[in-house]
């Protein structure tokens, strides 16, 4: 009998507990939304000219700006002009709007233009105007970031050594200090004539100081009298900013957040598992700026629109932190943003830098600890791991943030009006494997469903039979109708009741990327990624579907397109209730990632595939590959046929299978570079040992040195130093019709890698990953083709934090200074006009 009754009660748990299971699933994957949608307000905000002559204008609501009235969720990009090469300029503005940005914000750093108090410089590098004519040129707004302290992991925040060494309150309405930037802002002001949005300009925005806390007293008081000095200088926008908290009534600023997938700038060295990757109600990232303000309050207001101007881009690594970030790290961290309410999205950086040198005094201007921060950052290189790195060199993040970023070009005046809306149980925990996170923004029971389950550097496993179950005030409906594998470390945007072109997409579980405007009719363009391609149509919209390749019609509800396989392309024409064509176009994730959104002169839009670098021009595309027989293949949808600017390379065609015409171009001329390298014998080690020595004294007056983590040894002019390995590089290249740049790829151990040229810095890095990348014209100027490569071992007891490498030997990787192997690869440049 007590057998019975054990066995009896054991039977009650499993059922419970199955219940319960089945009960937190329900509340896991189920969605509430409203059909019912709120009043638009206009809250009270100071801001400058809106509009100007020929009718375009900017403006906000509460819940998202506006761009000639129509909602606008903006994708903005961080370059910073004085940290890049003017001649580089045009081309890499170019190259951050063929990345889907819209914005170029740029901080304006003090001490790149006044190092010697009284005497500015807006020459070369540092020429403001030059830059926004730049921008204007090819249709960039710009969003100024004067400070005039903004850190951006400058010395002194950004603030000249002489102004630092003024016994005056800096950053306070210090009468002194206040006098000190309106000589500063009246410079930039003069630079920016003629360039404000009210004069044609692209100028819309301007944010007020970085990380100033002014919820309250004399910080507010004193933000408000930097607006104040901004607009005496007749710097009139539509938007002013802050990147800190302010008080709730405040309304002179749009509040910006960010987000960032690891903080480089704590003093932890051990793994850090983030809380940003959670999908839930919109909040800031505490950990930025802890290392000078402490943690701060994550919680963010929405009287006005949810915009962010941080969030990571890529990472920038420190001397005790050598963080390193895979695409998937950076896009997914802009994503769940998105999914959790953003409407404005910003990144940092998206273009890095190189830092100038005071050339006066022989002495870096980055942040260090030294110049009394917690942190060392390499002397020169600001490369961030960037979509586009210090030099131009596309990260693989690049064409992943690409996917985000014309999805909301593209589909943002409808996302920006959605409203968020979460499941009742939110994942609490970064390693829950059973979870897929999700949300709906949706206006009026149609919108976007947004699925994650990525946590960096945890293993998400995949969920098996997942369907959410989405409820509006009528009804109640599991998407998809059939349960779905969601694939591990995977994140995701379905449609959900779309109505495009009057052709309503119930849902699928393709996601969207582009939208083709054509004449003849547009094309809707979406990719599918590791789960099987499913487009559920509403029948009542459409009068017939015509499948061109690679899909079918679901054998139980024709209806339902589905994909003849998850690798293939496939292509749709659809008549909708009113006769008119709509066209619906699913590319690979593949396919996605190397797609380019481009326009023919006569304003049709297609796309064009190839794995390379595109930017669009006004009669044409240039494309620039990296490899040594120059080949590249172009695919074009819909069909293109491209004419050559030049005969210095040939563009044939080679196929068409009814969605793409493809291409293959090759250079009349194969580019042959070389480069040799040889080990230069170590110097006087007596020396070597009394410099270093010398070094480390000067460090040690910092109160934040740690013996542990002594910091960047060699300097910005070369000396030799004990256990250092150093190399002479022979660079032998001769430009061709398609080549005038090339690019090496270093492959080495050591701590970090200093790079001279007669003796003066040009580049550098803190081993992250073991390799180096860089371009020759951007570090040799056109002057001789040798270099001297310095590489230092890690000293011995060393505490930083070191990221897992598969594949590799961690502890060798660091603790021996080697060259291993440097390639020396061609850039071919090929220009094609289009007549169509």
């Amino acid at each position: 009998m007590c057998s019975f009754k054990r066995i009896f009660i054991l039977a009650c748990l499993i059922c419970f507990r199955l219940h319960l299971l089945q009960a937190q699933e329900a509340l896991q994957y189920s969605v509430q939304i409203k059909k019912s949608y709120p009043a638009i307000r206009t809250p009270r905000l100071n801001t400058g000219t809106t509009g100007k002559a020929d009718g375009e204008s900017f403006g906000y609501t509460d819940k998202y700006l506006l761009h000639n009235e129509k909602a606008w969720l903006p994708v903005m990009g961080e370059m910073h002009f004085s940290r890049c090469r003017e001649q580089d300029w045009e081309k890499e503005i170019l190259a951050m709007k063929a990345g889907g940005i819209q914005i170029i914000s740029t901080y304006i750093i003090w001490i790149h233009h006044e190092m010697k108090e009284g005497f500015f410089n807006w020459e070369g590098n540092r020429n403001l105007s030059h830059f926004l004519s730049l921008c204007k040129k090819h249709g960039m707004y710009v969003w100024l970031r004067p400070g005039p302290w903004v850190h951006a992991e400058v010395r002194n925040g950004g603030f000249p050594d002489w102004l630092m060494r003024k016994k005056i309150g800096l950053r306070s309405n210090d009468s002194v200090y206040l006098q000190y930037v309106k000589i500063f802002f009246h410079e930039i002001a003069q630079q920016c004539r003629g360039y404000y949005f009210k004069q044609g300009g692209p100028v819309i925005g301007i944010q007020i100081e970085n990380e100033l806390q002014y919820t309250g007293g004399p910080a507010f008081l004193h933000m408000k009298t930097l607006k104040q000095m901004i607009i005496n200088e007749g710097m009139d926008v539509p938007y002013y900013s802050a990147f800190a908290k302010g008080p709730d009534s405040q309304d002179d600023f749009l509040y910006m957040i960010g987000s960032y997938p690891d903080s480089p700038w704590s003093n932890s060295t051990k793994k850090l598992f983030k809380p940003v990757y959670f999908i839930r109600p919109l909040q800031s990232d505490a950990d930025i700026g802890t290392d000078l303000l402490g943690k701060l309050d994550v919680n963010v207001k929405n009287y006005f629109p949810l915009l962010s101007a941080e969030i990571g881009g890529g990472m920038q690594v420190t001397y005790h932190r050598r963080v390193m970030v895979s695409a998937k790290d950076v896009a997914a961290n802009a994503f769940v943003k998105i999914a959790s309410g953003l409407n404005g999205l910003g990144y940092y950086m998206y273009h890095g830098g190189i830092n100038p040198v005071d050339t006066v005094n022989n002495v870096a201007l980055q942040e260090s600890r030294v110049s009394g921060y917690p942190n060392d950052v390499p002397l020169i290189n600001y490369d961030f791991q960037a979509p586009l790195g210090s030099m131009g060199i596309q990260s693989p993040a690049f064409n992943e943030l690409k996917l985000l970023n014309f999805f909301l070009q593209d589909y943002g005046s409808w996302l920006a009006t959605d409203l968020s809306y979460f499941p009742k149980k939110k994942k609490e925990n970064m390693f829950s494997s059973d979870t897929v996170q999700c949300s709906v923004r949706a206006k009026e029971g149609a919108g976007f469903i947004f699925l994650s389950n990525y946590q960096r550097l945890a293993h998400m496993p995949s969920v098996n039979h997942f369907q959410l179950q989405v409820f509006d005030d009528e009804k109640k409906e599991l998407v998809p109708h059939q349960p779905v594998t969601f694939p591990s470390n995977h994140y995701a945007v379905w449609p959900y009741n779309l109505v495009l072109d009057d052709v309503k997409v119930k849902y699928a579980t393709v996601q969207p990327l582009y939208i083709l405007h054509r004449t003849e009719a547009n094309t809707y363009v979406f990719f599918s990624d590791s789960i099987l391609p499913q487009i559920l149509l509403d029948h009542q919209s459409i009068r017939s579907v015509k499948l061109i390749n690679g899909c079918h019609k679901d054998y139980a509800d024709s209806n339902q397109i589905v994909g003849d396989a998850m690798d293939k392309a496939f292509y749709l024409e659809i008549k909708n209730k009113n006769g008119r064509q709509v066209n619906f176009l699913v590319l690979t994730k593949e396919q996605a990632l190397l797609s380019n959104k481009i326009k023919t002169p006569k304003g049709n839009e297609a796309i064009a595939i190839l794995d390379g670098v595109l930017r669009q021009n006004d009669t044409g595309i240039c494309i620039e590959t990296k490899n040594r027989e120059g080949k590249i293949r172009l695919q074009f949808f819909p069909s293109i046929k491209p004419d050559k600017a030049s005969n210095t390379f040939t563009c044939k065609q080679i196929s068409y299978n009814k969605i793409f015409s493809t291409f293959e171009i090759a250079p009349g001329t194969i580019n042959k570079p070389s480069v040799t390298y040889s080990r230069v014998m170590n110097a006087n080690l007596l020396q070597a040992s009394l410099f270093r020595d010398s070094v480390i004294r000067k460090y040690q007056e910092s109160a934040n040195f740690n013996k542990l983590q002594t910091g960047p040894l060699y300097q910005t002019q070369f000396h030799a130093l004990p256990n250092q390995s150093v190399y002479q590089l022979q660079f032998n290249y001769k430009p061709s019709a398609c080549v005038t740049q090339w690019e090496a790829v270093v492959n080495y151990n050591g701590d970090v890698l200093a790079m001279y040229h007669q003796n003066k810095i040009v580049y550098d890095q803190f081993n992250y990953n073991g390799i180096c990348k860089f371009r020759i014209n951007d570090l040799l100027k056109n002057e001789g083709k040798d270099l001297l490569m310095q590489l230092l071992p890690l000293p011995a007891n060393s505490d930083i934090y070191i990221p897992d490498l598969p594949g590799l030997k961690t502890p060798v990787l660091y603790s021996e200074a080697r060259l291993k192997k440097i390639d020396l690869y061609p850039l071919y440049q090929y220009t094609l006009n289009f007549n169509n």
